[in-house]
């Protein structure tokens, strides 16, 4: 389990590392024109917290409708309860707002007339 939380968080650092590097040019823009380091650094937590949002509603579901085929198909007992939701799902918040950290932080301290040479 820790290891799918682990990877699950790799994979939200490596997306978010990716729209760091293509959006290189957009972070230049929005810095030469003012923003704060902290504004750059809040979108991308945003983004990262969309992400791990959409990413546990998906795999609530996932996991719901599995747990409801086992439960036909098997004699095994496969409940969801709502306190384990609740568990998944904060826990897949917090798994991918602390994976978000370091592509927020890369983001935010981009140099702007190196990001406006990048192409």
């Amino acid at each position: 389990m820790v290891i799918g939380i682990v990877v699950g968080g790799i994979v939200i650092m490596n997306i978010m590392l990716m729209s760091v590097t293509e959006r290189t040019r957009e972070i230049g823009i929005r810095k030469a024109l003012g923003a704060a380091r902290r504004d750059i650094r809040r979108q991308f937590f945003a983004e990262a917290l969309t992400l791990s949002v959409l990413g546990g509603i998906a795999g609530l579901a996932v996991g719901a409708g599995l747990a409801g085929l086992v439960q036909v198909l098997s004699p095994l007992p496969a409940r969801v309860t709502g306190w384990s939701i609740g568990i998944a799902l904060l826990l897949g918040i917090v798994v991918g707002v602390a994976f978000g950290v370091y592509p927020a932080h890369r983001a935010s301290r981009l140099d702007p007339i190196e990001a406006l040479r990048q192409e």
